[in-house]
């Protein structure tokens, strides 16, 4: 049997990681047991074997600007995220690939602008 790799990123923190970990808690589940290491919280996303871990840095160098995303699979999915967190949906019409698409999107700023979850759903224009 052919054993499945796990995916994942880390986001690196000095400070602010209680307020990091509390922002990234509201979109995905935190793992209990996955890594022993102090300083260390492992989130997993919904539905998938992706993991975050959010690390308490010394040494390494911050990490900044990261970006989660969401993908919805319908605008109505997207709504209700966007209604839950108190968000407008913006969008725009992508129009430089060979099929035109309509963005939707909702954008929520982390603890002091180091990362943001960033939700969307694309629909295809004709």
């Amino acid at each position: 049997m052919k054993r499945k790799n796990k995916s994942g990123c880390y986001l690196v923190c000095k400070e602010h990681i209680n307020e990091i970990k509390e922002f990234l808690s509201q979109f995905f589940d935190e793992v209990k047991g996955e890594y022993n290491f102090s300083g260390w919280i492992t989130f997993k996303t919904p539905n998938s074997d992706f993991i975050i871990n959010l690390m308490k840095g010394k040494n390494q160098e911050l990490t900044q600007n990261m970006t989660f995303e969401i993908y919805f699979w319908t605008k109505k999915e997207l709504e209700k995220f966007a209604k839950e967190h108190n968000c407008r949906i913006k969008s725009f019409e992508a129009t430089g690939s060979s099929q035109r698409y309509r963005y939707n999107y909702v954008e929520i700023l982390g603890p002091k602008n180091i990362c943001k979850i960033e939700a969307s759903y694309s629909e295809d224009i004709k």
